[in-house]
């Protein structure tokens, strides 16, 4: 499903079972360290307050990523379910840029403001149809984000792929994030996990 990504992050209380069974049985695909620098575009912000909770919050983000690996530009919309408000996918969209600081200066050039800066030491591995994005975030602590990247005709059933693979590894000491880490970020009073799955 292009354009479509279907995940969950998590924080783990004992990330050191998770990394061993990777170290065993997954495909490292990358080891490196980047900053993610969110924006508002010129016209409009994407945060608003959670009538819920009263948490600073969005569903739409606008994203330049910088790493020795190479640099990214993305923007992504998530998709809540409208009952739970959980995410269920979102459509994302993302491509190469060149040189990062003429990227960052267009993008204040034309207005858009920063909100939010996120800096990490990320290990991704790939195991069948899964990608485990194991992230060290500065400030925030280790969590992972899973990712089912295999064909689905419903982003629900995606989700029920990743939880069972969770159970294949014998996770179960993981908190599920009720959102991502500018979220985090942003509201650092508020509690940052949702119950079940």
């Amino acid at each position: 499903m292009k354009f479509i990504e279907i995940e969950i992050k998590l924080k783990l209380d004992n990330p050191e079972t998770l990394m061993a069974w990777l170290e065993k049985n997954a495909e490292l695909v990358k080891d490196y360290s980047h900053i993610d620098y969110y924006f508002d575009p010129p016209h409009k912000t994407f945060a608003y307050t959670n009538p819920e909770d009263q948490t600073k919050d969005a569903d739409e983000w606008f994203r330049i990523r910088t790493s020795e690996k190479g640099n990214e530009i993305c923007y992504k919309l998530w998709h809540r379910d409208p009952e739970s408000g959980r995410s269920l996918y979102a459509d994302e969209i993302e491509t190469f840029i060149g040189d990062k600081e003429a990227a960052l200066k267009i993008i204040t050039s034309l207005g858009f403001k920063e909100t939010s800066v996120i800096k990490k030491h990320r290990k991704s591995y790939r195991y069948k149809e899964f990608q485990f994005d194991c992230d060290n975030v500065d400030d925030l602590g280790f969590f992972v984000e899973v990712e089912f990247k295999g064909e689905v005709e419903d982003p629900v059933e995606g989700k029920h792929k990743i939880y069972s693979m969770l159970k294949e590894i014998g996770l179960n000491d993981w908190k599920k994030t009720k959102r991502g880490y500018s979220w985090i970020q942003w509201n650092p009073e508020s509690n940052h996990y949702e119950e079940g799955f």
